[in-house]
């Protein structure tokens, strides 16, 4: 058994490296961008943003595809109709009073959480294929809380990749007014994370925001021990100053984490988050693609 697993994964691993590797040069050829996968995007309204316009921004970019968390499930599904093959919807959840941080309706027939059949439906339909971005922090409720448990038994048994805001922001004052009375900074720790993974060994993670500057030392703890934990440096690598995204970055590296580390961009221009890492002269162009595109595909299968 252990032999044929082993002969598997070889397998696997190679027809993967095949395929980026012709992928690859087909850009090369194309005269294309190296292609892109953006692991963290949410489907809105605000600031002028329109499915239109991120749809031209992916093109730009060649973004092969992006995950795109749904608090309004209606406006998520919308975006994925227009371009079927561009966009993987997840449901974001739980929601204060059934509104979603920005506050938009969030499952608020049911006090913001999703119905766990309906939900089982969506993934198996293949109307979604992720979960996330969980919001227990906004919440108030830690990871390990029961009324979490049958969602990330869910997601092992289905082998779905969950997104978790991984991080103690943002603060009050980038906060909309009303917003998540109970937001509590402290359950941004990754490592609360454990022993939900220990009770479900194959649950898929990727961490939103790596857990930014507090817990970001926390973020590469749990990953090195569990080796199905990914991050994605969404905020840090935009909104954050470059030095401090460089330095926390090469942390990440220095710990051998460059195959779990995803491109996420949470809304910000994708153009500016590329430019950053291009600077970068500890990244050699092998761990730029595996960021950008190659650990994604592998993750998100």
């Amino acid at each position: 058994m252990w032999l044929r697993l082993t002969l598997l994964g070889m397998l696997t691993f190679a027809t993967f490296s095949v395929l980026a590797a012709s992928s690859q040069e087909q850009s090369n050829r194309t005269g294309e961008p190296p292609p892109i996968i953006n692991a963290h995007l949410h489907a809105t309204n605000e600031r002028g943003i329109t499915v239109d316009s991120v749809l031209a921004e992916m093109d730009e970019h060649n973004v092969q595809f992006a995950v795109l968390s749904g608090a309004d499930n209606e406006l998520a599904y919308a975006w994925q109709q227009k371009a079927p093959s561009r966009f993987r919807v997840g449901a974001s959840f739980p929601c204060t009073d059934g509104v979603y941080p920005r506050m938009y309706p969030c499952f608020a027939d049911n006090n913001g959480w999703p119905d766990i059949n309906w939900l089982e439906e969506q993934f198996t339909s293949g109307r979604m294929t992720v979960m996330g971005e969980l919001l227990y922090v906004y919440y108030g409720m830690a990871p390990t809380d029961e009324q979490l448990q049958p969602y990330f038994a869910l997601a092992e048994k289905m082998a779905i990749p969950v997104g978790i805001h991984a991080a103690d922001g943002p603060p009050p004052r980038e906060r909309p007014e009303g917003c998540c009375p109970n937001f509590s900074a402290e359950l941004g720790n990754p490592l609360l994370l454990k022993p939900v993974l220990e009770q479900h060994p194959q649950l898929k993670i990727w961490l939103m925001h790596a857990g930014e500057v507090r817990f970001h030392k926390e973020a590469i703890e749990l990953m090195q021990e569990f080796p199905n934990v990914y991050a994605d440096m969404s905020i840090l690598n935009s909104v954050m100053p470059v030095a401090l995204h460089r330095r926390l970055l090469k942390s990440f590296i220095d710990a051998g984490l460059e195959d779990r580390l995803l491109l996420g961009t949470d809304n910000m221009p994708l153009t500016a988050i590329r430019d950053r890492l291009e600077s970068f002269e500890f990244l050699s162009e092998r761990q730029r693609r595996k960021i950008t595109y190659e650990n994604a595909a592998r993750f998100f299968n």
